[in-house]
């Protein structure tokens, strides 16, 4: 779980700004312009400068002048709270730090400033030698436990989705390898929560050409009746649905964070708040919206 993000000097945030998200669903709301997506693009950085493990500061392109930027994420990962934190200019890394809290008394994992290294541990002190100026200490993560589950938590165990129709095409690639049919009593469960008369669905993969496509089919029951119509026929949100609803599901069962821009651009509140609900109480859900009405969830508020 993400508990707090503190962002200054990058995309649209000039100054300092606290986003407490201590809550397993958080709605980050405002209205267009307001940076509630360039948050997102910010964390989604961040996890990209660790698992690429290039020489290259990316975040550097959306300073928003030639002050250093900073960046500090307090998460909770297998009951263990971390706080990393880095500083860094368009040429190299400032400041980058890691510490875990043990019965709330923060300890010190690492500290990097002006390429001066603190650490207790031998392992990592060998280490320190061989980081360039440019590149997070995070991302030469080794067997070292501290370090690996810090590195685990802010590169995979956090998805973020930009745009929800993005996860279309994984969402086939998972409901195709589905045999045992684990993901469709969820799927169809969820389905009768909103209402949508949906018994039943079925998805094949297809070679086209030289590529994969898929036939996707939903079985609908009307008075009694069934039909059933082919995916392309569905309306928008139930194809949203349909592509959003296996990661929400794996993100409550394996705990982790999941992060959707802009979730009520295709989907009412109605359906919103279904989702909201099962993470009550494992996984964690951020995401970003124009609208708060009747929205059962932690509330940050940007105004622009």
């Amino acid at each position: 779980m993400i508990i707090e993000v503190i962002i200054e000097n990058l995309f649209s945030f000039k100054d300092k700004i606290t986003f407490n998200m201590n809550s397993n669903v958080v709605n980050i709301n405002g209205s267009n312009n307001s940076g509630k997506s360039n948050l997102f693009k910010i964390l989604n950085s961040v996890s990209l400068m660790l698992r690429n493990k290039i020489n290259n500061i990316p975040l550097t392109t959306y300073m928003y002048n030639k002050s250093l930027s900073n960046v500090e994420i307090t998460f909770l990962k297998d009951n263990t709270k971390y706080t990393y934190g880095f500083s860094c200019n368009s040429d190299k890394i400032d400041k980058e730090y890691l510490y875990y809290y043990s019965k709330e008394e923060k300890e010190l994992i690492y500290k990097r400033e002006n390429n001066k290294f603190t650490c207790k541990d031998k392992k990592l002190k060998s280490l320190f030698k061989e980081i360039a100026d440019n590149r997070l200490v995070l991302s030469y993560v080794n067997d070292y436990d501290k370090l690996k589950e810090a590195y685990t938590f802010l590169t995979v165990n956090i998805g973020i989705c930009l745009d929800v129709k993005t996860l279309i095409e994984p969402a086939f690639k998972i409901y195709e390898r589905d045999i045992n049919n684990k993901l469709k009593p969820y799927i169809l469960e969820f389905y009768k929560k909103i209402n949508l008369n949906i018994i039943d669905y079925n998805v094949k993969s297809l070679i086209i050409g030289n590529g994969k496509g898929y036939s996707t089919k939903f079985k609908h029951t009307i008075d009694n009746k069934n039909y059933v119509i082919d995916y392309g026929d569905e309306s928008l949100s139930n194809r949203i649905i349909f592509a959003i609803l296996p990661f929400i599901m794996m993100a409550r069962e394996e705990g982790k964070v999941l992060i959707i821009d802009d979730l009520d651009s295709i989907l009412d509140n109605r359906i919103i708040n279904e989702i909201i609900n099962i993470f009550n109480n494992k996984g964690q859900l951020i995401f970003s919206s124009h609208n708060t009405c009747n929205l059962n969830c932690k509330l940050i508020t940007l105004i622009n």
